[in-house]
């Protein structure tokens, strides 16, 4: 009898993977001040996390022009890769949680951060890239998350469906059932079970070190 074909987890990285919510709250208001900016609460940041980087600094700062709010992101970006990345941490059980759904899955990080961006992140947060299968970044893509691009990037990349994706925010929610597949919402990020709720998750569970027991039929 054939072997079963190989099948995707698609993760969203910040949030997910890892704890690098300092990392970013840190980096934005950095950023500002840089550009004369009034810097901003971390409930005011956070609340923008999971959407493309551009976009959060468009909605905390709608009337500066589009030259200023393109300067602001890729400031940013500089600051995580320079000095932020070091507020990254480890979300426990995750790096063995990912290892054992190696054995069965295709593992693939889908994210709107930049590809140095995540190569950073992951390897202060105790990750390897090299233990996934595909990295997909914002970079690569027409539309970054909520839309699906990144997931059929993903597939491309792999040869293989997309089975879940799995993340902390609504917009990963959005962009698998955009996409047709299931969606598991973690708690370890910044939206909370009542808002993951509203998009209908197929599972949701504490974190990722929680998934293999969920997938593999030991919860």
């Amino acid at each position: 009898m054939p072997k079963p074909k190989k099948t995707v987890i698609c993760f969203d990285l910040d949030g997910t993977l890892l704890d690098s919510t300092e990392t970013y709250v840190a980096a934005y208001n950095k950023s500002f001040e840089k550009n004369n900016l009034p810097t901003r609460s971390r409930d005011e940041i956070t609340k923008h996390f999971g959407l493309p980087g551009i976009q959060i600094v468009k909605n905390l700062f709608s009337n500066i022009p589009e030259r200023k709010m393109l300067k602001v992101t890729n400031d940013k970006i500089n600051i995580v890769l320079d000095e932020t990345f070091k507020l990254t941490k480890p979300i426990p059980g995750v790096p063995e949680a990912v290892e054992k759904l190696r054995q069965k899955y295709f593992v693939a990080i889908i994210s709107n951060s930049l590809h140095d961006e995540i190569i950073a992140l992951l390897k202060h947060g105790g990750l390897s890239s090299r233990t996934f299968d595909a990295i997909v970044c914002a970079q690569e893509v027409a539309h970054a998350k909520p839309d699906a691009d990144e997931i059929f990037k993903a597939e491309k990349k792999l040869g293989a469906k997309v089975e879940w994706v799995v993340g902390d925010t609504v917009y990963d929610m959005i962009a698998g059932k955009a996409a047709g597949v299931k969606t598991c919402a973690v708690l370890s990020g910044i939206h909370d079970l009542k808002k993951l709720s509203l998009e209908k998750p197929t599972l949701v569970v504490q974190s990722v070190a929680y998934l293999p027991d969920a997938l593999f039929g030991n919860l």
